[in-house]
Parts: C-alpha cells; structure tokens; sequence
C-alpha cells in the first residue's frame, strides 16, 4: 500500500513566495534529487498558497476564503508517496546521515523556516472527480 505524507512549509523571513517557490523547485528539491540516491519518493507533489499582493508589512497574506491569515502560517504543502512505510523511514534516514543533513540543512536556511516545518501521515484518501 502506498505511504503518503504531507509537509508543511513556511517560508524565512524576507523571502518574498516566488523566491521560496523558485528556491523550492529549481534549489532544494534537485539537491534532495541528488543526495537521496535510490531511496527518492515516488512523487513529491507542491502546492502553494496563493500570496498574490505584499500586505503593508511586506507579509504577503494568503488568499483566504474562509478562515483567518493565523490559520495559514505555512506557503506550500507538499505531498509525498513511497512504495511503503519502510521506504518513507528510509528516505528520512538518509535525509538526517552526516554529510547529507549538513548540505540539506545549509541550503533550507536560505528560504525556510525549519522551525515551522511540520509533517504528517496521511490515512485513507478518497477523491471524487465531478
């Protein structure tokens, strides 16, 4: 059975969205690409919060529809999925061996709030198509 679990990632302070998305996308991922070897996701899917306008604080509150900005401390959300739960211990062992948690640490400091950084597992999925 497939083993999926979503991040929660808030971008550092000063880095306006599209700085953390291109950082996200075009940096870290393909040095996570790089250093996982083998033990890589099947899928490592990003969805951003839509940040359209700088707030008068240079926040770039979120697009809400319901809800407050509070609820939505975090810019991007990304679902990840391995063959099996074996496979997503493996990918975060790796991810914390010396030498590799030195590198991926170093590069998440330029656009990442690591202490924001939150991760679950999700359960059952249902999805209707309409």
């Amino acid at each position: 059975m497939v083993f999926k679990a979503l991040l929660f990632a808030t971008r550092k302070a000063g880095i306006t969205p599209a700085e953390f998305k291109t950082h996200y996308d075009t940096v870290h991922l393909p040095l996570i690409k790089s250093l996982a070897g083998d033990t890589l996701p099947i899928y490592h899917k990003r969805s951003y919060l839509a940040r359209p306008l700088a707030g008068e604080d240079n926040s770039y509150p979120a697009a809400v529809v319901l809800g407050t900005q509070d609820d939505f401390t975090y810019d991007c959300i990304t679902e990840i999925a391995f063959e099996n739960e074996e496979g997503f211990k493996v990918f975060f062992g790796k991810r914390m061996q010396p030498g590799i948690k030195e590198v991926i640490d170093a590069d998440e400091e330029k656009f990442l709030d690591s202490t924001k950084v939150k991760v679950v597992i999700l359960g059952d999925v249902s999805e209707t198509f309409f």
